[in-house]
């Protein structure tokens, strides 16, 4: 077993962790406080092939593989755990589910996906049954050869500036006593019954871009369906089975980046005349930090493994969330524990991490993970 990350990604890490302390660090701050999406950044991120890292060269990516792009989000997490969730719903939300599953007439918005042209945006993939946002809460009429939407989606990430959408509904029968189907479907932005109202006041992941879609008799094509109908609750599914572990990824990225703030900070605070990294109780605290933030990338980096060699990876994506988030939640606490005071103001990026971990611990605890495969 190896464990070493291959010439081609020190490379990717070389670049993003350059990207990151340029274009992402700076402006975090910011960005969370005012809640904006950055899509100049996001566009950027396109440029350097960001969003095609997975993909192979054929359809215009650049042929990394999963196990490569969740190194890219783990860097980009480090500096704003925001600005990777963006990354992380167009690739594993978005354009997965269509490179997949497939669409009718698709393949120029798959190529715009893939080469970051358009920037695609959705929520969490719903769950027959579950409690909203997870269960299936928009209507899918049969109307000629389209389909007329009603209802909504929630808490859709990129929702404020994303061109397009994926969402899921339940498809009306077309005969009586038939049940209803279900589908999924990429909804261009600015169609006529569609309304984009941005999500504010946020306690995390303040700068990704949350919306709520409101559908009323919105008409789309039946170009615009992925798979086929019937086939919704299979899609979801494999989706959030592969998107988990992204979701961990970012997660080993904050605990990074608040193993990195709280060890700086323990360098240079003096206590009783020594570095108060030097401190028994501290040292401990910064260990364990340490030893989370290895585990929750290991874990992550194994199920994007076995997604890229085709192996079973929605257990080992399952295993990597449920640890990642309770590991992120419990090295940003510690970390603002060890920064006392400061680590409580927003002049000190720690106070950021543990927000943004308070997010990722959220979406792991609603049991949509549990069990699934």
């Amino acid at each position: 077993m190896r464990f070493e990350l291959t010439e081609e990604q020190e490379m990717i890490c070389d670049v993003v962790r350059d990207f990151v302390a340029r274009e992402v660090e700076t402006k975090a701050e910011q960005l969370d406080e005012a809640e904006a999406f950055d899509r100049e950044l996001f566009d950027r991120m396109a440029a350097l092939g960001f969003t095609g890292l997975p993909w192979p060269e054929s359809d215009g990516g650049a042929g990394g593989g999963f196990a490569s792009y969740v190194l890219l989000l783990e860097q980009m997490a480090g500096g704003c755990a925001s600005v990777g969730a963006a990354l992380w719903t167009h690739v594993q939300l978005v354009t997965r589910p269509v490179y997949r599953f497939g669409q009718n007439g698709g393949a120029t918005r798959l190529r715009a996906l893939i080469e970051g042209r358009k920037l695609g945006g959705g929520g969490l993939p719903p769950r027959p049954g579950g409690l909203p946002p997870l269960a299936y809460t928009l209507t899918a009429k049969p109307d000629g050869d389209g389909y007329v939407l009603d209802g909504a989606q929630e808490f859709v990430f990129n929702g404020k500036e994303a061109d397009l959408f994926l969402i899921y509904a339940n498809v009306e029968g077309d005969g009586e006593g038939e049940p209803e189907r279900t589908a999924a479907f990429l909804v261009e932005r600015g169609m006529a019954g569609l309304q984009v109202r941005p999500v504010t006041q946020a306690l995390g992941l303040r700068s990704s871009g949350l919306a709520y879609l409101a559908f009323d008799r919105c008409r789309i094509s039946g170009g615009q369906l992925i798979g086929r109908v019937g086939q919704g609750a299979a899609i979801a599914e494999e989706t959030w089975a592969s998107a988990r572990y992204g979701l961990a990824a970012l997660a080993a990225g904050i605990a990074q980046g608040a193993l990195k703030a709280s060890l700086a900070y323990a360098k240079e605070r003096t206590q009783f005349g020594k570095p108060i990294a030097r401190h028994q109780a501290v040292a401990f605290m910064l260990a364990e930090m340490c030893a989370a933030a290895e585990a929750s990338s290991l874990l992550a980096r194994q199920a994007a493994w076995n997604e890229d060699k085709g192996l079973a990876y929605a257990e080992p994506s399952a295993r990597a969330l449920a640890y990642a988030a309770d590991a992120a939640m419990g090295s940003t606490t510690n970390a603002v524990q060890i920064l006392g005071g400061y680590g409580y103001m927003k002049e000190y990026r720690v106070e950021r991490y543990m927000r943004d971990a308070k997010a990722l611990h959220m979406v792991k605890g609603m049991n949509v993970w549990a069990g699934s495969g």
